[in-house]
């Protein structure tokens, strides 16, 4: 079939190629979510599976590992898709083996995983996928919300309690903020919240943004802007950037809030003429000229662009530079320096498993080789997220580090992905060798590699993930059942 659909695609032009590869494209999908759902069944084939699903890091926590290591995303990202490949493979084979034919997306598949949830009746749950995988190729065209409704009508006809309502969004409210990757040294905040919080937040934003002077040279909405992030840093006003000595409301406020920013001496001294308040200069198609510095890194944000930094952070920031170890030799305990934990931090800048983006000052300091065989030095440390640093531990990965902070990392079951410092692109003098680790350490290390971790114990939950998932749905049933209890009451006449 898959092949069929290669061969049809390549035959085709304009907007026929377009659908043509787009069904290619889904029924390519449709496999790799079967060859990620395989990866799970693995594991829970494994011995001691039973046993793990009771761990932090769990058969699903290593399979999700597995599977975002492979195609380089993040943890969460392979965890929903992995959630959506085991809806497929047991409660929706119908529905799967409509899009291995290519007819349906990844939006509508997740759709339906998402809207079918609740519905807990094997036999329900057995029609609904039947009905479904009738009719959904048809719906390619609908938007987000019909799409939804339809599914809706067939989980409300085999299980009423099943469809998900309103009271959901309230209990998936939350706030993300995330980086448009455009280089501009902002950020995006997206999110949910109760009506009454955002009118709350929606009425101090316009209060902070007003107790500024008249000479405030930004924008109503730059103000609000920065009142928020003033806010953030636990400031109940916002500084007024009027320039002037008199100005009540002009005084610096305290903030016990750190964030950190890998800059080079040069950024910081950046006297490039920066326009960042007032009314948005209308946009050219071309740069009038190349950038005269490099950009900062703000970890866990992105870069920032050298005007910027020096204009904001350069005067106020508290400056601590990033000392390179060369060949020094290793630190004679567990626990590194200051000096040399920050240029490890600044080296590798995210948690150095694949595809994970958790900022430097936020991770573990990992010893490659365990210590005490393994010793305290930049060539034998990097960062590890704490969910990544126990997967290293008790998930069967073995990693291998290099002088110049890469590392080679290998799964339970063989395979191999390498990652970069962070720092490689932006600071590539961070990633200059450092003293190897001396190969008769490496040698005593491997020979003892069982002992390594013998006498740890991985923390446990409380409750399976299982559990969890089915006390979640309990929850949100029974709030429907009350909503349909209401809905089948006879009319009042």
């Amino acid at each position: 079939m898959f092949d069929q659909l290669v061969g049809a695609a390549g035959g085709t032009r304009g907007a026929a190629a377009v659908g043509a590869w787009a069904r290619v494209e889904n029924a390519a999908c449709a496999r790799r979510l079967l060859a990620s759902a395989e990866v799970l069944e693995r594991l829970l084939s494994e011995a001691g599976a039973v046993d793990r699903e009771q761990w932090c890091i769990d058969n699903w926590s290593m399979a999700a590992a597995e599977v975002a290591a492979a195609q380089g995303v993040s943890l969460g990202v392979a965890s929903h898709q992995l959630l959506i490949a085991d809806e497929l493979r047991h409660r929706l084979p119908r529905v799967g083996e409509v899009f291995a034919t290519g007819a349906i997306s990844y939006r509508m598949v997740a759709a339906v995983a998402a809207r079918t949830r609740l519905v807990r009746d094997p036999d329900a749950m057995a029609k609904v996928d039947t009905e479904l995988a009738a009719q959904i190729g048809g719906w390619g065209s609908l938007s987000v919300e019909k799409l939804q409704n339809a599914i809706d009508y067939w989980v409300d006809r085999y299980d009423p309690a099943a469809v998900r309502r309103s009271e959901s969004h309230a209990r998936g409210r939350y706030v993300d903020i995330y980086d448009p990757d455009d280089g501009s040294g902002t950020a995006s905040i997206q999110g949910s919240l109760l009506a009454t919080d955002a009118d709350a937040l929606d009425q101090r934003l316009d209060a902070m943004a007003a107790a500024v002077c008249d000479a405030d040279p930004r924008t109503v909405e730059q103000r609000r802007s920065d009142a928020l992030g003033a806010w953030g840093r636990g400031a109940d006003r916002l500084q007024c950037a009027c320039g002037r000595a008199d100005c009540a409301a002009a005084a610096a406020t305290a903030s016990a809030v750190v964030v950190h920013v890998v800059a080079g001496e040069e950024s910081l001294t950046d006297d490039t003429a920066a326009q960042l308040d007032g009314e948005a200069p209308r946009p050219q198609g071309e740069p009038m000229s190349p950038a005269a510095t490099d950009p900062g890194y703000l970890m866990g944000r992105g870069m920032l662009p050298a005007p910027l930094l020096a204009a904001k952070l350069a005067g106020t920031a508290k400056l601590k530079p990033v000392v390179h170890p060369g060949d020094s030799p290793p630190e004679r305990r567990y626990t590194p320096s200051a000096v040399l934990a920050w240029f490890v931090r600044c080296r590798d800048l995210t948690c150095r498993f694949p595809g994970c983006d958790e900022p430097a000052d936020r991770c573990d300091l990992d010893h490659t080789i365990p210590y005490p065989h393994g010793p305290t030095q930049a060539s034998n440390l990097k960062c590890l997220c704490r969910k990544h640093h126990l997967l290293k531990t008790f998930g069967g990965w073995r990693d291998e580090q290099h002088p110049d902070g890469t590392v080679v990392w290998t799964s339970r079951h063989g395979q191999r992905v390498t990652t970069c410092p962070g720092s490689k692109v932006l600071f590539p003098s961070l990633c200059r060798p450092t003293a190897p680790v001396d190969p008769a350490r490496v040698a005593a290390a491997q020979a003892t590699a069982d002992a390594n971790t013998r006498g740890l114990m991985m923390p446990r939950r409380k409750q399976t993930r299982a559990e969890s998932r089915a006390r979640a749905i309990d929850e949100e049933r029974r709030h429907n059942e009350v909503y349909v209890a209401e809905r089948n009451k006879p009319p009042p006449f």
